[in-house]
């Protein structure tokens, strides 16, 4: 009898020690992320494979910036359809391009803006930088193309923050490797945006104009949901629902990898980002409302491409949801508790 009241009078104790295991794992695993990020990581190396390598910044210069890890299957049917369509519609997207950045001037010579097209192979395993260099070799049109090689694979959000650090462009489109996004739709629509954004929310001319355009799919979602399986459909709603509580309810799809930036806007962005998988663009939201940078959200055409990285069956979907919900809550616990720092460019 005695030994079994010691058990019991020791439960307690045993519990608790369970308990706060549980809760030491807990918070290693919400801020994982914050010390990934901490040990650096994002070494690269950049070649330029053609165009003008003493371009230092150009005032007339649209920067493409595409992730790639592993895409030398749907890369190359990206990079044939984007740059047919830039080079058959450079004048009418000249005349877009001139109106978002506040292009007052006549052009001398009738003038065109040119193209820095960026390709981040973040570490991959395939042929993708040979793709990319392909093409640069075919190129003819006096447009630039680098190749930023990451040293080791960071995930989207350091290829992305690396690409975009080193673009010269004083607007800078984010842009998927798959090409689910038709540029065709999508380019236009957001540089018509990004003029009115800029109109609306720049009250200081004598600035550079500090705004972000996302493209967004949430007009597809009713649409998505009958086609998608009942997990999808749950694990799509229960992201959106959390980047409301937890970043910001201004933006109803943050993850559609199509994005325009003003210069400005993406050295601010880029420069305080910390998360570097998946779901680093609802930091972009949170440092962005931190920072004050105008941000508005416009529907642009989307398809589901073969090959996605999340097409792993339902236990690697959930888990992926899973670590993005707890990177959204690493972002808000750093932000709150200062552990991360903000720094106005």
């Amino acid at each position: 009898m005695m030994a079994l009241a010691e058990t019991v009078a020791g439960a307690p104790e045993l519990y608790y020690s369970i308990i706060g295991i549980i809760s030491i794992l807990t918070i290693c695993y919400i801020f994982y992320p914050a010390y990934k990020c901490k040990k650096g990581g994002l070494g690269c190396t950049e070649t330029i494979l053609a165009g003008d390598k003493s371009n230092g910044g150009d005032n007339d210069l649209l920067s493409l910036i595409i992730p790639a890890y592993n895409e030398e299957e749907r890369l190359p049917i990206m990079l044939d359809e984007t740059l047919v369509y830039l080079n058959k519609d450079r004048e009418s997207l000249t005349h877009l391009f001139d109106a978002a950045v506040g292009n007052n001037h006549q052009r001398r010579n009738k003038s065109l803006i040119k193209y820095e097209i960026i390709v981040v192979d973040d570490g991959s395993s395939d042929n993708t930088c040979n793709v990319v260099r392909k093409y640069a070799a075919t190129l003819n049109s006096g447009d630039t193309v680098k190749l930023i090689s990451m040293h080791q694979n960071v995930g989207k959000g350091g290829a992305v923050k690396s690409g975009m650090l080193a673009s010269k462009g004083q607007l800078c489109l984010m842009v998927d490797a798959d090409g689910a996004t038709d540029i065709t739709d999508g380019l236009p629509k957001l540089l018509k945006e990004m003029h009115t954004l800029n109109n609306k929310e720049r009250h200081d001319t004598s600035l550079p104009p500090k705004s972000v355009v996302f493209g967004s799919r949430a007009h597809l979602e009713n649409e998505s949901s009958a086609s998608r399986s009942k997990v999808r459909t749950f694990l799509m709603h229960a992201f959106h629902f959390f980047v409301k509580a937890l970043c910001s309810p201004r933006i109803k799809d943050t993850q559609c990898g199509f994005k325009l930036f003003t210069r400005s806007a993406a050295i601010s962005l880029f420069t305080n980002l910390h998360l570097r998988r998946w779901a680093f663009d609802t930091e972009l939201v949170v440092i962005a409302e931190r920072l004050q940078v105008s941000v508005s959200e416009v529907g642009v055409i989307w398809h589901e491409i073969d090959g996605s990285k999340l097409d792993g069956g339902k236990l690697s979907l959930a888990l992926v949801s899973l670590g993005m919900l707890r990177d959204m809550l690493c972002v808000r616990a750093c932000y709150f508790f200062r552990i991360w720092k903000m720094y106005s460019k």
